[in-house]
């Protein structure tokens, strides 16, 4: 991402926080762990979902910071992933959600607007941290809407404030036959089954799921975790992938999106 690699090039001197969209499975985390390790970066992530209010029982941001007391200032990506997840409804009681909402948006806006945040510490007590060196990469499917702007980004309930400050977009394409082919070549799931089964022929294993895969296309909603299913139905099932169990693997409805008057 152009963001991460001016980050790395100017010793966050420059900071372009910035949003990545892209369906479901598309490799958002991969590409930016990809990014923090060609780069020698440091690397936290962060599942956005599972993040409570500051002062309520759970997960809170200081807490889910805690690492960055550890990283002694280095240039650090943290990827805040499923950040979309917030404002998906049927998760929780709405008002909870807008409320959870609001209050994980401003504590993400304090943070990238200082040089240092206070993150949960030992024994309970908070510590200060330095995020002066942290590059922030919000993501998430937005529920496999194309060519996220920041118009739909306000009308999802961002906080037009938050995205004064994380006013980059980046979408990804919903990953081609040919790549997801390339993923089953190298999945160690793939590896570790062929290894129990050492009569099974990789080749035949390979031809069946992309089989599924280019019949499903238009229809897979798991990106390149359908492989890791497709993959476990084959051998629990002898070598075969019934057609009962492949129409399971693809969602036929859709979340919808909380949207604030």
């Amino acid at each position: 991402m152009i963001g991460s690699l001016k980050f790395s090039r100017a010793q966050a001197k420059i900071r372009p926080h910035f949003v990545l969209t892209g369906p479901s499975g598309s490799g958002k985390s991969h590409i930016i762990q990809a990014i923090a390790e060609e780069h020698d970066l440091g690397y936290l992530e962060i599942n956005a979902a599972q993040l409570t209010k500051e002062g309520t029982s759970g997960n809170s941001l200081s807490k889910a910071l805690a690492p960055l007391a550890q990283t002694s200032g280095i240039l650090t990506l943290c990827f805040v992933d499923e950040f979309d997840k917030l404002f998906i409804s049927g998760n929780s009681n709405t008002s909870l959600a807008h409320e959870t909402t609001n209050g994980v948006q401003n504590e993400f806006l304090r943070v990238i607007e200082a040089d240092t945040t206070q993150v949960f510490g030992d024994y309970g007590k908070y510590v200060t941290a330095s995020v002066k060196n942290v590059l922030f990469v919000f993501a998430g499917a937005f529920n496999g809407e194309e060519n996220i702007t920041l118009d739909k980004l306000r009308e999802f309930g961002i906080k037009t404030e938050f995205l004064g400050r994380v006013g980059l977009i980046f979408n990804l394409e919903k990953l081609s036959i040919d790549s997801m082919y390339a993923a089953l070549q190298s999945s160690a799931i793939l590896d570790n089954y062929l290894q129990l089964f050492p009569s099974i022929n990789r080749d035949d294993v390979e031809e069946a799921v992309m089989n599924v895969v280019a019949e499903q296309h238009d229809q897979n909603t798991l990106g390149i975790r359908l492989l890791n299913t497709l993959i476990n139905q084959y051998f629990i099932n002898d070598g075969k992938l019934l057609k009962p169990q492949i129409a399971q693997t693809t969602f036929q409805t859709k979340l919808s999106f909380d949207i604030e008057s």
